[in-house]
């Protein structure tokens, strides 16, 4: 299985849409307005407004709901391993406030094997379902795949974008991945003929996944890869642009890296202690005074 990083500006693909679907907010929502073109818009901490993205993609300013929100100078923040090695994830700060919720971030431990996420990504939708004749040849990544010749391998084609849209897949395991930018702890969702099943596209880098546990949805991982049939697998060679069963997802992890992204920014409930140690200092000098 090949991987590869989520680039430029692509997006969910949903098994059985139409490429219509899915794109408002789900009945049950977990922050849709808070995916933007190239992150996820974190929430307000301190009247300091945070953005999680992957760093391949890297920081700027990102669009929500249609306006542009201008990214702060230097505020910058790779989230590091244990090690202080760099991972695929990003924060920076963005210079006004959305008006937007602050998310819950995961913590503890990853969403388990066959758990139900609900992923969200800006760009390509499934354009036609495709079924593939495959013939294997003697090298690396040369297979030749010939829409319509066969069944060797099925999905979809894609075609262009209409925004931010939403699907759900379902997690297969924890995995550790690089990108180029460092190797990441994350975990992996799988593509399968299933109605509704969904798998990112290369461009979904910076989209969310959600998890919904505890009556509550909480914001689990960033997408960073797809896993597509390449050198080394059989059949490889997958044609570009293409959703083929077996193929995989990949999010980087917002638990594994939680105590990390919030030493960054300070939990809202951190700013409200401090402002009240403040008062409160402020308080005794007042009476300090008054007693002079």
């Amino acid at each position: 299985m090949l991987l590869a990083a989520l680039s430029g500006a692509r997006a969910i693909v949903i098994v059985g849409g139409t490429g219509v679907e899915n794109f408002t907010a789900p009945p049950s929502d977990p922050g849709f307005a808070n995916v933007g073109n190239i992150g996820v818009y974190l929430g307000n901490y301190g009247g300091n407004y945070w953005v999680l993205t992957a760093t391949h993609v890297g920081p700027g300013n990102i669009v929500l709901g249609g306006n542009t929100y201008t990214m702060v100078g230097g505020s910058a923040i790779t989230v590091l391993n244990g090690n202080s090695t760099p991972t695929d994830l990003t924060l920076f700060r963005i210079t006004a406030d959305p008006g937007l919720p602050t998310l819950n971030l995961l913590s503890g431990s990853n969403p388990g094997a066959s758990s139900i996420v609900r992923m969200m990504g800006d760009g390509l939708r499934e354009s036609t379902f495709t079924q593939w004749g495959i013939t294997v040849q003697g090298g690396s990544n040369d297979d030749i795949w010939t829409p319509g010749g066969g069944t060797d391998k099925s999905g979809y084609t894609t075609t262009g974008s209409l925004g931010v849209r939403w699907g759900d897949s379902i997690v297969v395991g924890n995995t550790t991945f690089n990108v180029g930018t460092g190797n990441t702890d994350g975990f992996y969702m799988g593509f399968s003929n299933t109605m509704g099943i969904s798998m990112a596209q290369g461009g979904d880098s910076g989209g969310a996944t959600f998890y919904y546990t505890g009556g509550t949805w909480y914001l689990a991982g960033i997408l960073s890869a797809i896993g597509t049939f390449g050198s080394g697998d059989s059949p490889d060679n997958q044609p570009a642009n293409t959703a083929v069963f077996g193929n995989i997802t990949v999010a980087a992890s917002v638990a594994n890296y939680n105590s990390f992204i919030l030493s960054a920014i300070p939990e809202p409930s951190a700013y409200a202690i401090l402002a009240g140690l403040l008062a409160l200092g402020l308080a005794g000098i007042v009476r300090r005074r008054n007693a002079a």
